[in-house]
């Protein structure tokens, strides 16, 4: 049976903030029994001393995770340049693949492969966590592949990697290697175990700001309304195409998506959002984290702080619902890096993960791990999907015993 414990440091010396980390985690029990440790961590750290100060604290356990503009844990929220968190988890129920090369191109094969691999070692996995890069990839073709393994009914979730807000690279790390453009999945199979989603996202519609894609190719916007994509997009705010600094851009250039009626229901918004995460070296065109066909019209929205908070207590609402009374033995947490302080100061980060946390957990000490990245895989509607610019909720709770 699987076990989550979790830690986080502000340590600066980085083997030294693992040991940290996972000392705290494993307060009562023995390190030595973890078998995987998810480590996330703001981009400042030395990762090579990390990934072997993790070693040599749990010498059997399998290692993953990426980088982040912050992380999340019990203890709160860290926006340090050195800031680190960790879930480890005992017991073996569980199967881990990883690769590196991810781009907006070969998102879905590579999610194909890294899902065929591992079903090949675990073919009783029931869910799904992934870990991905976060600048150069198709997020839903990633999902695309996964699901030509597993098909749909299969619950995924986790984020995608991001850096200090330059978005100059994000990192993931597997073993002892950091890679920059990795995909890493790992798959549960504790038949006792079962994942619930939540998400929101705080954005409302710019009245009159809707764009048609003319022409695309994969993940990258090339034309919008017949004009040059990113010029097009800045010259709604008066901003000049060599705009490209994400703290600038990141905040304003939301892009929604119509969503179905039960979508919506279950989403809590009429659109689902896409990121424009990378520009091109001509400043004429942008990159989105998922595929985009021509003849998609997008919606620009902005986000509002009094829609978040309100969103996020209607969020909380209906996972009270889904848990019925169960405590969660571990929370899985994936939040956009513009809901942080980097780029939004107005909103209290603290008291928006402590209406996440007390609802979830009470008085109780609950595992969480959370991270600031660039985008999220989240499940809405008995759907997965792929999100930007969400807070976005997965909390592992045991099954009811009939």
């Amino acid at each position: 049976m699987i076990e989550f414990h979790s830690g986080s440091s502000n340590a600066v010396n980085s083997k030294a903030a693992v040991i940290e980390c996972i000392e705290s985690a494993f307060a009562d029990g023995d390190k030595a029994d973890c078998k995987l440790l998810v480590i996330y961590s703001t981009v400042g750290h030395n990762f090579a001393q990390m990934m072997a100060g993790a070693r040599e604290a749990c010498p059997d356990a399998e290692i993953v995770g990426c980088t982040g503009s912050g992380v999340i844990g019990r203890e709160g929220v860290s926006e340090a340049m050195r800031a680190m968190a960790v879930m480890a988890i005992t017991g073996d129920e569980f199967a881990v693949a990883a690769t590196d090369g991810l781009n907006g191109a070969n998102s879905a094969a590579l999610g194909e492969q890294v899902a065929g691999e591992i079903k090949a070692a675990n073919p009783d996995i029931n869910m799904i966590y992934v870990l991905s890069a976060g600048l150069d990839l198709s997020g839903d073709k990633v999902i695309e592949g996964i699901e030509t393994v597993f098909g749909g009914d299969l619950p995924i979730f986790g984020a995608t990697a991001a850096d200090n807000g330059k978005a100059k690279g994000t990192f993931q790390f597997h073993g002892q290697t950091a890679m920059e453009n990795g995909l890493i999945l790992v798959g549960f199979s504790d038949p006792s175990l079962e994942v619930l989603s939540g998400v929101h996202h705080g954005s409302i519609p710019v009245d009159g700001a809707i764009f048609e894609v003319t022409k695309s190719k994969d993940n990258q916007v090339i034309e919008l309304d017949g004009k040059p994509a990113w010029p097009a997009l800045l010259a709604r705010f008066g901003l000049p195409p060599e705009t490209t600094a994400l703290s600038e851009t990141l905040p304003i250039t939301g892009l929604g998506e119509v969503l179905t009626e039960r979508e919506q229901a279950d989403y809590d918004n009429p659109q689902i959002l896409r990121v424009p995460i990378k520009v091109s070296e001509d400043h004429l065109s942008f990159y989105l984290p998922t595929s985009v066909s021509e003849g998609t019209k997008f919606q620009l929205m902005q986000r509002d702080e009094q829609y978040i908070f309100e969103g996020l207590d209607r969020l909380m609402e209906r996972m009270q619902k889904e848990l019925d009374g169960r405590r969660p033995v571990a929370v899985f947490h994936a939040d956009c890096m513009a809901r942080g302080r980097f780029t939004f100061n107005r909103v209290l980060k603290d008291e928006i993960i402590a209406k996440m946390q007390y609802p979830l957990c009470g008085e109780d000490v609950v595992p969480w791990l959370g991270v600031y990245g660039f985008s999220e895989y989240c499940r809405v509607a008995g759907k997965n999907y792929f999100h930007s610019y969400t807070t976005s909720l997965f909390p592992i709770v045991r099954r009811e015993v009939a």
